[in-house]
């Protein structure tokens, strides 16, 4: 069986769900021997709009709805998630995802053998969306440069792991989890790929992709990038040790120069956070930015 394992909050994402349920019922038709179920766990969203949509889930065939009372946070959610399920294989898929294949489900099922864990695809959309241009931008950034490619991917395996769309294992799951420090935006699949690296599983990465609907606005990705860079200095290692940012930072302390660019940083940050904010951001100001959030933090300058 596959388990099919949807984290959610305040998105409403019945379109994604149906489509995945159309999938399964038709392999079912014609394989006896696939089966399955659909669970989408509900971090107590806030949105009524949304919670009375999620309603409808449990109508499907195969499909339930996990409610939580108090919000857990992106890995605790996804961890309850495989507490509750029965699959042999657990195929997480983030809210946000638009099905563009008809043949989605029936690739993991069909590939399900051939490794510890498979690594899906991520592609956006072609049009940018009206007020989330830094997003967009970084997310074709990488695109353009091949970071979403199946050969990139597959020549750095444990570093190219994404939450995003994503099948493991039952007992390989089980015995790792998504660390629950991550209760925030980011670095739960950097601390999944270092685990499973240490633990020798393995990882297939693949073109089998989904649609990233959720290009969310400037304000809101500059808040979650901000989120995010909280939660590597929180957290610590190993993530420091894996993270390009921490060690740019580190090499500004050792130089003796991270309080320079800090007083800088300061100088200019409302600036810089007009540009990202604004129709036309600069990913070269983006780093700048990131970079410098980074060393207040660790020199204490910013608020965790």
């Amino acid at each position: 069986m596959i388990s099919i394992l949807i984290p959610v909050y305040n998105y409403d994402c019945t379109i994604l769900i149906k489509a995945l349920c159309s999938q399964c019922v038709s392999l079912r038709e014609s394989d006896n021997d696939f089966d399955y179920e659909i669970i989408l766990g509900d971090d107590c969203s806030t949105d009524e709009s949304c919670i009375t949509a999620l309603s409808e889930i449990a109508k499907l065939p195969r499909c339930r709805l996990l409610h939580q009372d108090v919000n857990i946070g992106r890995a605790a959610i996804r961890n309850r998630l495989y507490e509750i399920s029965c699959g042999d294989y657990l195929l997480f898929i983030d809210c946000d995802a638009e099905i563009v294949s008809d043949d989605f489900v029936k690739r993991y099922y069909n590939e399900r053998q051939n490794a510890d864990v498979i690594c899906g695809a991520l592609c956006n959309p072609s049009e940018k969306p009206y007020g989330c241009e830094l997003r967009y931008k970084y997310e074709k950034e990488a695109e353009l440069a091949g970071q979403r490619s199946v050969s990139f991917r597959t020549a750095r395996p444990y570093d190219m792991l994404s939450t995003f769309n994503i099948m493991f294992r039952r007992e390989v799951f089980g015995s790792i989890l998504f660390d629950d420090r991550c209760t925030e935006y980011g670095y739960e699949d950097v601390l999944m790929g270092i685990r499973l690296k240490e633990e020798g599983y393995s990882i297939l990465h693949t073109d089998n992709a989904l649609l990233h609907r959720g290009i969310n606005s400037n304000s809101s990705f500059l808040k979650n990038t901000e989120a995010g860079i909280r939660a590597l200095y929180r957290i610590g290692e190993p993530l420091l040790s894996h993270s390009n940012l921490a060690n740019t930072a580190l090499r500004l302390k050792r130089w003796h120069l991270m309080g320079v660019f800090i007083f800088f940083f300061k100088l200019f940050k409302s600036i810089i956070r007009s540009n990202l904010l604004g129709r036309h951001p600069s990913l070269l100001l983006f780093k700048v930015y990131k970079l410098g959030y980074l060393c207040a933090l660790m020199d204490k300058q910013e608020d965790l």
